[in-house]
């Protein structure tokens, strides 16, 4: 019996959800069709489903949802149809900033935010039914210029989208919705500007900055970690040449808001002036000075029971894209930074997590990768290779114990956490991209492992 090919597809797919393996969901994608970990969530659990978000080759945005009970999914949407004669149809095939992010309300209402960059607030869109991807409707803005939008679930069920204002030496801050999205305060200050004057840091008048953001679980607290980008370009004596644009980020900062204030504090509590520049940053916020080494991207945040954080991140090594994936913690007045595995670019992705009986969970790009491509699909680094690595409980000790890749010749970047209603993250349950040819498109696989219950949650 011959049957159609979306059939055997479809049954493929079906299987290799069964047995637990990485799914294809997509296979449209454009460059950055899953985001790195400056931009999230791209997939959200919510009530027994998983939808996720990505951005096709064209640009546009789609979202798509998957039952964790049956393992099926949906049929995918796209979130630009009936509404292309109101946007720049070239400026969403070209810039990747443009990758939506998906989250729920109180009401079950789903939120998209996509078209994100510089002086673009976007199009933020609810879904008309909840829990529905059929039918959407514009909302209200969130802010005029919005780039790498971060949601979170904060105190008093409150919203809150974390963004840097305008370019590359913008300032970051956030707004917060306490109306399922209907109208956005800002706070007194904007939290971090590292451009702001007196430029009295190094460098501060070319200093800008990317960020990645966790909640504590009491939604009071918004820890941020954050590189440095250098603007304007720099000769690099460690590596004795002017390295380009997304080399040009170095160090690693910390710093924690109270957001019932506003204020700003360092890791000892000490509080700080906002917005902070570059010379406080330096002085009160430097957990690692990476020494001209490249830090492209910013970590991977784990908060523990006591709202202590720790990171993951690439840094490079011995040239500027050949790199290490280390582990950063706190023990008692210094941090501690533990080198696990080599990598082939400082872009290249991954996602820190603990299990249950204490030790760390580390998903990484690895495997060969080209170092310094710059060609479509190939930008911004990547490896052949997924893999899960764990440690012992303290960190110091780190063992390879799965490789996930899913097809052998991909290429893989951008692993993305499944967010669960803005207020967890699900455990062992996450999407990541790759692809085959440098000029073709991408495919998006959900990871979904064996040991999981029909709820969502890892046995």
């Amino acid at each position: 019996m011959n049957l159609p090919n979306r059939l055997v597809i479809a049954l493929a797919a079906w299987c290799c959800a069964l047995q637990g393996q990485a799914v294809p969901f997509a296979e449209n994608g454009g460059l950055k069709m899953l985001y790195d970990n400056r931009m999230y969530p791209q997939a959200l659990e919510h009530q027994g489903h998983v939808y996720m978000v990505w951005r096709a080759k064209n640009g546009y945005p789609y979202i798509r949802s998957y039952d964790l009970a049956t393992r099926g999914f949906s049929q995918p949407v796209n979130l630009l149809e009936g509404m292309e004669h109101q946007i720049d149809a070239p400026k969403y095939k070209k810039d990747h900033h443009y990758a939506p992010i998906v989250w729920n309300d109180s009401g079950g209402h789903l939120h998209v935010l996509f078209g994100c960059h510089v002086i673009s607030g976007g199009v933020h869109l609810i879904s008309k039914q909840p829990r529905s991807i059929a039918e959407w409707r514009q909302a209200p803005a969130i802010a005029q210029s919005i780039s790498y939008p971060k949601a979170h679930r904060i105190h008093d069920n409150q919203t809150l989208i974390y963004f840097r204002h305008k370019g590359h030496l913008g300032y970051w801050t956030y707004r917060v919705s306490a109306d399922d999205g209907k109208t956005w305060n800002a706070p007194k200050t904007p939290p971090i500007n590292l451009n702001l004057e007196p430029q009295d840091g190094y460098l501060a008048e070319h200093a800008g900055s990317y960020h990645t953001t966790r909640v504590s679980k009491d939604g009071r607290t918004l820890h941020v970690a954050f590189i440095w980008k250098v603007e304007e370009p720099v000769f690099n004596s460690r590596y004795k040449r002017q390295l380009s644009d997304h080399t040009q980020r170095y160090n690693l900062y910390y710093l924690k808001v109270d957001l019932p204030s506003g204020k700003a504090y360092d890791y000892d509590g000490n509080e700080l002036e906002t917005p902070v520049r570059k010379i406080v940053a330096d002085r009160q916020c430097l957990v690692w000075d990476t020494d001209q080494r490249v830090a492209a991207v910013g970590p991977s945040i784990y908060l523990d029971d006591n709202d202590d954080p720790y990171f993951l991140l690439p840094v490079s090594d011995e040239t500027p894209y050949r790199s290490r994936f280390y582990f950063v913690r706190r023990s008692k007045d210094r941090w501690i930074k533990t080198a696990i595995a080599r990598t082939s670019h400082p872009f290249n992705s991954c996602h820190l997590d603990r299990a249950a009986d204490g030790t760390f969970k580390a998903f990484l790009v690895r495997g060969e990768g080209e170092s310094h491509s710059e060609d479509d699909m190939d930008s911004y680094g990547w490896g052949t290779k997924v893999e899960e690595w764990v440690s012992d409980r303290n960190g110091e000790n780190w063992k390879l114990v799965r490789d996930l890749s899913p097809k052998p010749g991909y290429k893989y970047q951008n692993i993305q956490f499944v967010s669960r209603d803005l207020r967890d993250r699900v455990k062992d349950l996450f999407l990541f991209y790759g692809w085959q040819s440098t000029f073709g498109s991408g495919t998006a696989f959900l990871w979904d492992p064996p040991s999981r219950d029909r709820k969502g949650a890892a046995r």
